[in-house]
């Protein structure tokens, strides 16, 4: 059984909207880390596959994972409508990653932090699938009020999402203020 905090599919349209690129621009998040065309990675929690997308044009190859069916399925079929080959679909359970250790250069979670039950589980899993001095690229809600968004009460603050990370030994590369998001860069040691 999801999360009660997990996005509802039903309002996907949102996800794939214009107005997202004004408020979450999809190649300044992307820029501000050197992707390499050899890299292998992952887009966790890649709902309608808005980033997913534009990362397989960057790298080797992606996995888009999501813990809905309805995700996958919609990007599915976008992927396939845009003849996109390098991306890979994978399933999700609660507080698991469903890759192999190391199995990544890269790791993308969007949008997502405040949707874990289990944070400290899910951040063990992240560390777990990402190669060693690899990148870690997480961008969530701020701890404030908007007008859309998760409620206010289940947002995580961008010091204590730096703390949870750090307290899994992930070294802070950097931090950025977009308008209604933080942006959180880490590698693992």
């Amino acid at each position: 059984m999801n999360s009660p905090h997990i996005f509802d599919p039903a309002h996907i349209a949102v996800l794939e909207s214009e107005d997202r690129k004004v408020w979450q621009d999809p190649d300044k998040i992307l820029g501000t880390i050197k992707l390499r065309p050899n890299w292998i990675a992952a887009d966790f929690g890649c709902g309608s596959g808005y980033f997913t997308v534009l990362l397989a044009q960057k790298v080797k190859k992606v996995y888009a994972i999501d813990i809905q069916k309805e995700m996958l399925l919609f990007l599915e079929d976008k992927i396939k409508r845009l003849g996109i080959s390098n991306i890979e679909l994978r399933l999700s359970r609660p507080n698991e990653i469903p890759l192999e250790d190391e199995a990544v250069d890269f790791l993308m979670s969007v949008n997502t932090l405040h949707e874990f039950d289990n944070k400290p589980k899910m951040i063990k899993e992240m560390k777990r699938v990402i190669k060693h001095k690899s990148n870690l690229l997480l961008v969530d809600f701020k701890k404030q009020e908007t007008d859309f968004g998760p409620p206010i009460g289940i947002r995580v603050a961008k010091e204590k999402a730096i703390s949870l990370f750090k307290g899994n030994n992930f070294a802070l590369l950097g931090t950025k203020d977009l308008p209604y998001h933080y942006l959180l860069t880490f590698v693992k040691p």
